[in-house]
This record gives C-alpha cells, structure tokens and sequence, in this order.
C-alpha cells in the first residue's frame, strides 16, 4: 500500500473516524461488483435511487460505508488508484442520510439552460476542485467529511475540511466556475453523453456495450465530431444517436462535401439520416 495511503488512513483511525467509499460506477471494471463480491456492501446509497435520475441508478455514484477491519479487503482498489474507482473519506460519524442529502444537492448542475450532472465520484474531479477552492470554500463541498483522499491522475491528495458540517442550499457553488482544462472538458462531454445515451437508448447502448468499451467509443465518435467541428450537445447527440445503428455508420453520406460548411454538412446529414428512419407517405 502506498506510505501517503497508509498515513492517511491510520491519521483517521488515530482519531476514530469512520471511513467512507465514493465510488464511481462507471469505472471498469466494476468497483460495485467487486465491492459486493468482497461482502463490503453492507451500508450503502446508490445517490440516484429515490431521485428523478433514479433511470440512471445503474451507472450513478455510491457511497458506501467501511470499517478499519474492512480495509484490508479494499486494498486491491487502493493499490489501483488509475482504474479511477472514486476516492475515500472520513468523518466522526458516517451518516449516510445525511451525507446521500449534500450529494445530492451539489450533483445537478443548470447552466445556459443546459442541466448536467456533477461528477464529483470522479477522484480526478474532486480532487482538482478541492485543490484549487480557497480554504474558505472547501467545506462547502465537503459538508461532513472531516477529511478526503483523492488521486488526481497522477498522485494522491489529502484535503482535511477544517469545518466539517451541513452547508445545506441555497449556497455558491465555487467549484463550478473553476475553468476546466481540455482534458477535463473532454470527460464531463463523455459522462453527460454516457448518461443520455443510457436514458435515450437504453437496448441499444447496452448491446454496443457488449461488443466494445463503451469510454473507447464515444473518445471515438467525439473526435469524428471535433473533426468535422459539430460542437454543440445537439449535433454530438445526433452523431451518437445514429452511429449506434450499425446498418448506418459506414454510410457514404455522412462523408462532408467539398466546399460545405460544418452547418451545412450537419444539416444535410440530419435531414437524410432523419428521412431514412421515418420516410414520408
């Protein structure tokens, strides 16, 4: 086990807190399989059950409480922190209710009229976030965590919350006006595309996600966008929409035509691709 690992956690047993497992479900493979193979999922909240992204519960975070004699049982997730599993915390008393209602309200996020979900199961998300929040702002996102342990990619990151408490709404979520490196733009475009396609096209996603890894191809169809500058959630959605129809990928017309402009290949492409699925009378 890494030593910042291990000073960390035997920090939070020297204090009797109780630890907690923020763990992102769309990581591969499965940290929630391996979490109840291990017999670990005895005090658990899956954070969209219960909520109007309960449709989505499959892929969404959880939080999942675990004792000290239950850490040598995690130890394969600790050793393995690039498989970005989520990240682990601490407070005085683990109260999952409690906890479940601060996630909950900091987990959608409404701009310019566009609703996404905020990744914060993401170790690589918090963690960034955390480090760039002034001391001030932390406890707003920690609510009632005493401390945190999140790999931001590259090492671990310990963040202790100097006031651990419940910071219900209406508050100013800082962290979502941090500017998000390229990288980062990149994921939360996959996440969010992830989570529609699951609620849009739920046979179809799944069957794609029998034959290939569901991240690899939509880095895929993400770059063909870039290439051919369709920007927006609308046209991305599209691509995605009709490149899950194997019948349609190979297709000639999705091939631009010299002298079109972005708009105007996205637009005959729609007009077609729309037409062949729903032809007039």
């Amino acid at each position: 086990m890494n030593d910042q690992v291990r000073q960390w956690l035997d920090e939070q047993q020297a204090q009797q807190r109780q630890l907690l497992l923020i763990i992102d479900s769309l990581a591969e493979p499965s940290p929630i399989q391996e979490l109840f193979v291990s017999d670990l999922m005895q005090d658990y909240i899956n954070l969209y059950h219960g909520t109007e992204f309960a449709d989505l519960a499959d892929i969404g975070p959880w939080l999942v409480a675990v004792s000290a004699s239950e850490v040598a049982q995690i130890q394969p997730m600790l050793d393995a922190p690039e498989r970005n599993w989520g990240w682990l915390a601490s407070a005085d008393r683990i109260d999952l209710t409690a906890l479940a209602q601060h996630w909950r309200e900091r987990m959608q996020v409404d701009e310019k009229g566009q609703r996404s979900l905020y990744r914060f199961q993401d170790s690589r998300v918090i963690a960034r976030h955390l480090a760039e929040l002034a001391p001030a702002q932390q406890p707003l996102l920690l609510g009632p965590l005493n401390s945190a342990l999140c790999w931001d990619g590259e090492c671990w990151q310990c963040f202790d919350n100097a006031r651990p408490g419940q910071y219900p709404a209406p508050f100013e979520a800082a962290w979502l006006t941090l500017p998000e490196p390229d990288t980062v733009v990149r994921e939360i475009q996959r996440h969010n595309l992830t989570l529609w396609l699951w609620q849009q096209h739920p046979t179809l996603t799944a069957k794609l996600a029998e034959r290939v890894v569901l991240d690899a191809w939509l880095n895929e169809q993400l770059n063909q966008a870039e290439l051919w500058q369709w920007h927006s959630p609308e046209q991305q959605r599209f691509l995605l929409q009709y490149r899950l129809n194997l019948v349609l990928v190979a297709h000639s017309f999705w091939t631009p035509r010299p002298v079109e402009s972005p708009e105007q290949h996205f637009l005959r492409c729609q007009a077609f691709f729309t037409n062949l699925e729903c032809p007039r009378a």
